[in-house]
């Protein structure tokens, strides 16, 4: 069913229903069906006001046009609110052809592709019908402006345009045969006009056709499409119910995900929409991977080059093409390494057979390089100094953003009117709202936020309830908090019990989220226990809000109080720091790096211990988030930071614990903790980003380790996700290897060569040439002496063998010519699934291994046991000669981080290095976001473009120089998770 939003109305009286029934100049009449409906019970006159929609029926082309087949063409409206068994159309008419409708046997399209009126009535027991002619032979194509002409309503249709999200409802229908020839006709249109298929079946036509798993061809070279069903290691995570795999596609698990969801999609070809950063607009379908192409700035798919292995063994992993590794080597020098390969090995057959393949390729090699398209060695003036760039740009407001002006009006005004309230949480809190007081000699509730009560001091009560439960409990309670206050020598004391407003959800959040203040404006903190323990002290200190109430107590020191087995009041002065080894104590066998947060944080709050800005943030998240919570909104974790910080937010129900947290960090000085934190590659874990600050990466650093060399300006609608700005972007190819462009040392080898190689084919020419003037001389055609015949016939010889000797060589001159010291190169980053030996891969790189690349020594967490003793070099890994087991020793040695991610290889043509790492799927683009330890950090991702969202599927290290030759960029959406990552956390929070 077409959504009404998109259509012009017009009301329509009974009373003009009735006179436009008499008038028979225009058609229009009421008149009873050829037969009662099956449908609804009830079939009358409507006999209140009524509104009617029209979509034109080419719009839902996928099957006949009724106007085509149907004449005259009398359309109404019949009840079908039981029918749609949708609670959100409830109430709703539907128009129907009469002849469709009369006729049994005939079956509705499953797309509701008949359905072209809908009738609201607010009385749903009556349904109307009327005659109808509109003018089908009028219709333009579908994307124009429609009329209809009818007697009863007379409007026009606004155009539909692509943009516009026009939906449909599948409503059954009653049953009709189609008429003769109905079938032919949609075939003759479907043929002249293919848009008329459904843009759902469209999608689903293309996805079945690019996940076909099948090989083909693209231009010259075999590409192989990925298939629908994942394989056995995967199907185990990711099953259905029945424990067989699902059908997964790159939008995720078909069943769970809907397009409609996923961009702007246009409801004629099922395409989505992107916009570029010229701000042109492009319609592509959702199917394999992509890449932004950094030459036509629109998405393509993406196809990446494989190792043999790879091809035979893996084809069921990813959802993008493959194809296998290729180079582009010079044809010279292909030819000239060919006839000295049998060279390299010992043997007399050997040599024999390098030395006719040396005379087989000596003439062709000299005529390629006479070639100027061909032959052409000397490329200084071809090498360029700035890597490809990735030319993305994100057009859309961010929800949150530092500056106000980079939020749209709307999120703005919304966003400031939490700050208005009375009761923001966003401010501080000078006094606790209600406090319990010692009045005239009896106890009683007080406001303490009056004037009259600003000067009372009062003592901050801490306890956990399930200590005291009930409504006993809840006495027993103040009981013992009354002693406790008058023995400390106070006659007011603030206690959540009843002084947190339940009924009233702004005074709850503003007794709950101004908690910190209450304590820090408190006398002094004290625990109360129904009785001493070590159950009850780890219980209590196992809550992340008591966790706060122990921290931000005023002074060194808190008192526990309890009643001993005689009903004695004890009270007991501990410190912050005792605390850590009593109630906040961990045991040694669970000591990680995120459960010294607590310590730290102890130590600072007791003024022994002065942590930076930097440290304080990540070491409050930390310690926190390791203790347990009762969850209220979602983002209690970051309502909870918000106390220990100087700027708060306010609260809003669809933010998530990420944003907040984002939010704080942004509008803190946290010394550009969000910055940092891009750059971070964390350690396998269940945990959110945020929980991992504490912690060293992958790469054993930490956050005050990095310098960010970007920054985050706003926080993008979407989960876990940052806007981000003056980083550097490089786009990383994948379907091939480029012509490697370098400038080269000229010495006395190359000029020697360059010698042979000209004047060979100078005398070998000269010679031919002779040759061919003297053919008349030697064939008798000219008389000439014996003697001259001899000796010109001893010159042409000589010219030939002169030239024979010097090209002969002329394989090893074209390596010389294409070989020795590289002084520099084009930049290029490009990558290839799969792993080979780098003698290998430089062959295919260059033409030949020369060793011109070498492993990058502290790239990736795999550089860690490859490394050279005395020199700063990688090694190359034992593994790499074996692939089949190279995935199984990684995951014996604990060095992948999920059975999900497999080996990637990427070559810096720029800096001639090598880096072997490890992603869920191949990255597309590398931003330089920081730098540390003489090394930048290179945040590698993958991009979606029905989202423009760029996805972190790892981080590498790459030289500083990179930084000065890549370009930089403003204004991208980057998602702190990958792309299969952020999808199954997707999937899992929809069930």
């Amino acid at each position: 069913m077409a959504d009404s939003s998109h259509a012009h109305s017009q009301q329509m009286s009974p009373a003009d229903a009735g006179s436009d029934s008499q008038d028979t100049n225009n058609q229009g009449h009421v008149f009873q069906p050829p037969q009662p409906l099956s449908q609804p019970a009830t079939v009358g006159i409507a006999t209140e006001p009524t509104q009617a929609f029209y979509y034109p029926p080419q719009q839902y082309g996928s099957v006949t046009d009724p106007a085509t087949v149907i004449s005259p063409q009398q359309y109404y409206y019949a009840q079908q609110a039981s029918q749609v068994g949708n609670p959100s159309v409830d109430n709703q008419q539907v128009y129907y052809v009469p002849q469709l409708l009369q006729q049994p046997g005939w079956t509705a399209d499953s797309t509701a592709n008949n359905l072209y009126w809908q009738q609201q009535f607010s009385n749903p027991n009556h349904a109307a019908y009327s005659q109808y002619t509109p003018a089908h032979n009028q219709h333009p194509a579908p994307d124009s402006i429609q009329e209809a002409q009818s007697p009863d309503l007379q409007f026009k249709q606004p155009p539909l345009l692509s943009s516009e999200e026009v939906t449909t409802r599948h409503m059954s229908s009653p049953q009709a045969v189609p008429q003769p020839g109905a079938k032919n006709d949609m075939k003759k249109w479907k043929r002249f006009w293919p848009r008329s298929n459904d843009y759902m079946q469209r999608f689903q036509d293309n996805l079945k056709d690019k996940f076909s798993g099948n090989s083909g061809h693209r231009g010259f070279r075999r590409v192989y499409l990925p298939t629908e069903r994942m394989n056995d290691q995967d199907s185990d995570s990711d099953a259905g119910p029945t424990g067989e795999s699902k059908v997964v596609y790159r939008i995720g698990t078909a069943e769970a995900e809907d397009i409609d969801d996923l961009g702007k999609v246009h409801k004629v070809d099922g395409k989505l929409t992107y916009l570029n950063q010229f701000h042109q607009r492009t319609r592509k379908f959702l199917d394999v991977a992509v890449y932004l192409s950094p030459t036509r700035s629109t998405p393509r798919r993406l196809i990446v080059q494989a190792t043999d292995h790879v091809i035979k063994t893996r084809l069921d992993r990813g959802d993008w093409i493959r194809t296998k590794v290729r180079g582009s080597a010079p044809l010279v020098l292909a030819m000239s390494e060919w006839a000295l390969s049998p060279f390299q090995t010992h043997g007399f057959w050997s040599k024999t057979k390098g030395a006719c393949r040396l005379f087989v390729v000596a003439i062709p090699v000299q005529i390629l390089l006479a070639l100027p398209f061909l032959g052409k060695y000397d490329e200084d003036d071809t090498v360029t100094d700035t890597y490809t760039d990735y030319p993305g740009y994100y057009w859309e407001w961010p929800k949150y953003a530092v500056n106000e002006l980079d939020m749209s009006p709307a999120a703005l005004e919304k966003h400031s009117e939490g700050y208005k309230k009375s009761l923001s949480v966003a401010k501080r809190a000078a006094r606790p709202r209600l406090l319990y007081a010692k009045v005239n000699g009896e106890w009683k509730t007080i406001e303490g936020d009056s004037f009259e009560n600003s000067t009372r001091r009062y003592i901050f009560i801490s306890y956990m309830w399930n200590m005291f439960p009930n409504a006993d409990g809840a006495e027993k309670a103040h009981d013992l908090a009354r002693s406790i206050t008058e023995h400390e020598g106070f006659d007011a004391y603030w206690m959540d019990r009843e002084l947190v407003n339940k009924n009233s959800p702004a005074e709850t959040d503003y007794d709950v989220y101004t908690l910190c203040d209450t304590v820090r404006g408190s006398a002094k903190v004290c625990l109360m226990m129904d009785k001493d323990g070590t159950t009850q002290r780890l219980d209590w200190g196992s809550r992340m809000w008591t966790l706060m109430e122990g921290l931000l107590a005023p002074g060194d020191y808190i008192t526990y109080c309890f009643r001993d087995p005689e009903g004695q009041l004890v009270t007991r002065n501990i410190g912050k720091i005792e605390m850590t080894a009593s109630f906040w104590r961990v045991h040694d066998s669970e000591y990680t790096d995120d459960k010294e947060a607590v310590r730290i944080l102890a130590e600072h709050y007791a003024n022994v211990l002065t942590l930076s800005r930097l440290e304080l943030l990540p070491a409050t998240i930390t310690a926190l988030s390791t203790k347990q919570r009762a969850e209220f909104t979602g983002s209690d974790l970051a309502y909870a930071v918000m106390g220990f910080l100087h700027y708060r937010i306010e609260r809003h129900k669809e933010t998530t614990v990420f944003q907040n947290l984002a939010r704080l960090s942004l509008g803190n000085d946290s010394d550009e903790l969000a910055e940092r934190m891009l750059c971070l590659l964390p350690k396998p874990s269940d945990k959110d980003i945020f929980e991992t600050l504490s912690e060293r990466d992958e790469y054993g650093t930490f956050l005050h380790h990095i310098t960010p060399q970007c920054q985050v300006v706003g926080v993008a609608h979407e989960d876990e996700t940052v806007i981000l700005d003056s980083c550097r972007a490089i786009h990383i190819r994948w379907k091939d290897f480029p012509r490697a462009t370098v400038q080269r040392d000229v010495g006395l080898g190359k000029m020697l060569a360059v010698f042979f190689l000209a004047f060979g084919i100078w005398w070998l020419l000269f010679g031919i040439e002779m040759s061919l003037a003297y053919i008349p001389y030697f064939a008798g055609f000219v008389d000439l002496a014996a003697d001259g015949k001899s000796d010109v016939g001893w010159v042409v010889a000589g010219f030939l063998f002169v030239g024979l000797l010097l090209s002969a060589p002329s394989p090893f001159s074209v390596r010389r010519l294409f070989g020795g010291t590289v002084l520099k190169s084009t930049p290029n980053l490009v990558g290839f699934e799969g792993v080979m030996p780098i003698a290998q891969l430089e062959k295919i790189v260059f033409g030949n291994a020369e060793g011109r690349l070498t492993y990058a020594p502290s790239a990736t967490p795999f550089s860690r046991e490859h490394r050279e003793n005395y020199e700063r070099r990688g090694t190359e890994p034992l593994w790499i000669d074996n692939p089949e087991s190279a995935l199984d020793d990684l995951k014996a040695k604990k060095l992948l981080p999920s059975d999900r991610h497999q080996l990637f290889t990427l070559v810096d043509m720029g800096e001639l290095t090598v880096t072997i790492f490890a992603a869920e799927r191949p990255p597309t683009v590398a931003l330089l976001c920081g730098k540390e330890g003489g090394m930048l950090r290179a945040v590698l991702c993958s991009w979606r473009f029905e989202t423009d969202c760029l996805y972190r599927e790892t981080v590498i290290r790459m030289p500083t120089r990179v930084w000065e030759v890549a370009e930089p960029k403003g204004w991208l959406k980057l998602c702190l998770r990958s792309q299969d990552d952020y999808r199954r956390r997707e999937s899992l929070m929809k069930q």
